[in-house]
């Protein structure tokens, strides 16, 4: 495991842990010209580099594993 692969989940569950905060946490963050809050649209994109660095973490392990 290098430190790229390691590197990799870190972001992973950094991210899965910043969209739940923002997702259920007490702040709500409201767009001042239109009024909708950003909670959902900004965790939603979390969860989804949260998949891109899973699916990095993954492939450099499967690599590791050719030789």
């Amino acid at each position: 495991m290098d430190f790229s692969e390691v590197l990799s989940y870190v972001l992973a569950v950094v991210c899965i842990f910043a969209g739940a905060l923002i997702m259920w946490g007490n702040e709500d963050y409201i767009v001042p010209a239109s009024g909708r809050s950003l909670s959902i649209p900004c965790s939603f994109l979390f969860w989804v580099l949260a998949v891109i660095f899973y699916a990095m973490a993954v492939v450099i392990e499967d690599e590791d594993n050719i030789i």
